[in-house]
């Protein structure tokens, strides 16, 4: 069943890639990462690294990525689309790879099912 969020298309979106990775088996999480980072940076830094080792696990792959435009032309935060096939060891090699690459500590990991929770990349 797809939550719909009013006034909030962006979770709406995820949601139904949530439903579709689950229909398929699989677990989708979409992983927000605070800062100006832009597009190429983002596919250099956080996304190509945690595509070879989520590949390399065998685990999954990243479907997809973004960026929210703040004030300007700022980003305000980017993301991945991440699609594994094991729940519990996908949140840890994202954690860790992401972790590896110094992602900023506001890092979360979005999960949208069974309900929206966001899961910290870094330790509290």
């Amino acid at each position: 069943m797809t939550t719909k969020w009013e006034g909030d298309g962006r979770r709406a979106v995820m949601q139904n890639l949530a439903d579709e990775a689950q229909s398929e088996g699989k677990h989708f999480f979409y992983v927000r990462i605070p800062g100006d980072i832009q597009p190429i940076e983002r596919g250099n830094r956080f996304e190509d690294p945690l595509e070879a080792a989520l590949q390399d696990a065998a685990l999954g792959c990243v479907t997809g990525g973004g960026s929210q435009l703040g004030e300007g032309a700022r980003v305000e935060y980017c993301g991945l689309d991440v699609v594994v096939s094991d729940r519990s060891r996908g949140i840890d090699l994202i954690r860790r790879v992401l972790q590896s690459l110094g992602c900023p500590q506001a890092a979360v990991i979005e999960e949208y099912l069974p309900d929206y929770n966001e899961l910290p990349v870094w330790p509290s």
